[in-house]
């Protein structure tokens, strides 16, 4: 089971934030970036290249959840890069 923490928070707007957020298992870590809409939508992109095309409508992100308990069952289940 992975553990994560958020490691810097970025507020474009009172209820739309970015999340830079650390993964760990063991000693694997990788680096996910989380746009949070209002707490409804979580975009979750695995480079910051991503989340700037998103922004750029250039592409879609890796992953999209409506729900946070979504979000945080795929932060503890989701398989790491080795």
């Amino acid at each position: 089971m992975n553990t994560y923490r958020a490691i810097k928070v970025e507020y474009l707007r009172a209820s739309r934030t970015i999340e830079t957020v650390l993964v760990t298992n063991g000693n694997l870590n990788e680096v996910f970036f989380i746009y949070n809409y209002e707490g409804v939508s979580f975009r979750v992109f695995k480079s910051h290249l991503d989340l700037i095309n998103f922004f750029l409508n250039k592409s879609d992100s890796n992953f999209h959840f409506d729900t946070e308990d979504a979000l945080d069952l795929f932060l503890t289940e989701e398989k790491l890069a080795a």
